[in-house]
């Protein structure tokens, strides 16, 4: 090695076993990585130029000495000759005299040699006190390093020491693993035995509920045949037919019930004409019934009755006359996210954050049926057209079908983003529509749990509720890119945009409706605004506010002179309006 590195080793040496040591490892790695080779070979040429320079500058030295005696010679030779006078001499005085000029011009050339390797002296001098300096801060360096790599070394041995516990400990959690695998295996075969128990018992439970059924059709059949041997007793006594009006045989509930149920969008006709719909603009009441924010709003389908959800947990129902509050609902552990009546007005859907959807019937006030099986919030509750299936929509990216007649989910959806509101299409609800938080409208076929269409790029934002027109034909879409969107069923095409200047979506489950003729379309706005648009012509035809702060949603009477409207401030408004 070079001369640098027998210097650090002699300097190194004394400090202790384990310096030398190091310093061992730091000779071994020079050698195999030559980490200062050129630096110490500049500095060793560096060195032998200086020795070369100094010699050179002595061979100088001793030249000029030479000189200066040889010329004081010469000078004493000069004087010699001049004072002898001769021809001859004096000659021999003109070359030396030549000579002694020659050695002068000598003597100046060495002198100036010799000024130029002085400055070249000091010059390598300094650069020679510049690798010195060098040299010292890696050897601080050398120091530092070596101080580095012991707390390294020390670190090192540590976490060895925890990795060795970890390992340890891996050892122990994988023995676990494998025997809670034991565990889970055998609870897996325990789970298939009462899957198949369960399957037993549910078809016994079936086939006692078709028994119980047929039993009870057996009675209607036996009680319809007395009661029409009576009325034929009676009307060969006396001519006249007695009809009893107030008996409805079970499982013979009428079909042709006659109003939409406005707000929600299912598919129904008017049987019966209440008059012309009107826009409701005058406020008639206003109320505050709910502890905590409400979330949904709903009309019956015969106008008598409306219904709230709020984060209170309760569902309260309305005269929608007086606006006094019938009935209160309780028994949802959550807040409720959505309310709609059945067909007959006897039951209502609730739709809640915990992840499930009860039914209450109103003649008793208590809950009838309690549907569990989502793993997400449940923001939507509808029943079919004949009141036998109940329809939900859930952030888990599912929809559910319930068959009330058997009380269990009978098909689940995966609906492939959260479906914030889900309307069957038909009377059966084997035809759904749902709107989604990625933007899309989709289209679903029951019976095979597939899409049939899906809109995508028909919103800027999340749609925040879905309704069908009363004649079945179109899609009404509402959005938190404050727009409303009509979507003909036939082409699948959006037929109209609805928007306006102050209206912004207030929630992400705000709805909005169709009238029930189907000419307007009621939404409300962030600020309070309810807004109405004449879809016959595409533009916006009046605007009302009484409230203050964002309406969650609004319900039109099916009577059509009627709107219901409620806020996050726990304010109800009941609004009506004269003729056009």
């Amino acid at each position: 090695m070079s001369t640098f590195s027998n210097t650090s080793a002699s300097n190194s040496t004394p400090a202790g076993n384990w310096q030398g040591d190091l310093l061992v490892k730091l000779l071994v790695r020079d050698r195999r990585e030559k980490a200062f080779t050129d630096f110490v070979e500049s500095y060793n040429s560096l060195v032998q130029k200086l020795g070369k320079f100094v010699e050179r500058n002595a061979e100088l030295e001793l030249s000029e000495k030479a000189a200066t005696e040889k010329h004081s010679n010469l000078s004493r030779e000069v004087e010699i000759l001049r004072e002898q006078g001769s021809p001859s001499n004096q000659k021999k005085t003109a070359e030396l005299e030549q000579q002694i000029q020659t050695l002068k011009e000598e003597r100046a050339e060495l002198y100036k040699t010799q000024g130029q390797n002085a400055q070249r002296l000091l010059n390598l001098n300094d650069v020679l006190r510049g690798h010195e300096d060098t040299a010292k801060r890696n050897q601080e360096e050398i120091q530092r390093l070596t101080e580095l790599n012991q707390n390294l070394t020390a670190k090192v041995d540590l976490q060895t020491q925890v990795i060795r516990e970890k390992d340890v400990t891996i050892q122990l959690l994988q023995d676990e693993h494998a025997t809670l695998q034991l565990e889970i295996g055998k609870i897996d075969e325990r789970m298939k035995d009462l899957e198949r128990e369960n399957g037993q018992l549910l078809q016994r439970w079936l086939k006692k509920m078709n028994e119980e059924a047929e039993k009870m059709n057996e009675a209607n059949q036996f009680y319809e045949s007395a009661l029409e041997v009576h009325a034929k007793a009676l009307e060969f006594q006396s001519g006249v037919v007695i009809v009893d009006k107030e008996f409805t045989p079970m499982n013979n509930v009428p079909k042709s019930v006659s109003f939409p149920e406005a707000g929600t969008g299912t598919i129904r006709t008017r049987g019966k004409d209440f008059g012309p719909v009107i826009i409701p603009t005058a406020m008639i009441k206003k109320i505050t019934p709910h502890d905590g924010e409400i979330h949904a709003i709903a009309s019956s389908y015969d106008g008598n009755m409306f219904a709230t959800g709020s984060a209170d947990k309760t569902i309260k129902i309305f005269d929608s006359t007086t606006g006094q509050v019938k009935q209160t609902l309780s028994g949802s552990i959550q807040s409720i996210m959505h309310v709609s009546f059945n067909n007959t007005n006897e039951m209502v859907a609730g739709a809640s954050n915990d992840n499930a959807a009860r039914l209450w019937h109103l003649k008793t006030g208590r809950i009838r049926l309690t549907l569990t099986g989502h793993v997400g919030k449940v923001y939507s509750a509808r029943f079919n057209g004949d009141s036998t299936k109940v329809i939900t929509g859930s952030h888990d990216r599912t929809i559910k079908v319930w068959d009330l007649q058997k009380g269990y989910c009978i098909r689940t959806i995966f609906s492939f983003s959260s479906c914030n509101d889900v309307v069957p299409l038909d009377e059966e609800g084997t035809t759904l529509v749902s709107g989604h938080l990625d933007n899309n409208l989709r289209f679903w076929d029951v019976r095979s749990g597939k899409d049939i269409k899906e809109l995508t790029g028909i919103h800027l934002g999340q749609i925040t509720s879905v309704s069908v027109s009363p004649d079945g034909a179109k899609v009404l879409t509402n959005s938190r890119d404050n727009m409303l969107k009509i979507v003909d069923l036939r082409t699948y095409e959006v037929e109209q945009t609805l928007h306006a200047d102050g209206y912004k979506t207030g929630a992400n489950w705000a709805r909005a409706c169709f009238s029930p003729d189907g000419r307007y379309v009621a939404a409300g706005s962030l600020d309070g605004t309810i807004f109405y648009w004449n879809i016959q012509k595409s533009k916006l035809e009046k605007m009302t506010k009484e409230h203050i702060a964002p309406i969650c949603g609004v319900a039109w009477s099916p009577r059509g002179g009627q709107l219901f409207s409620a806020d996050k401030d726990r304010t109800v408004c009941m609004w009506t309006g004269g003729l056009r």
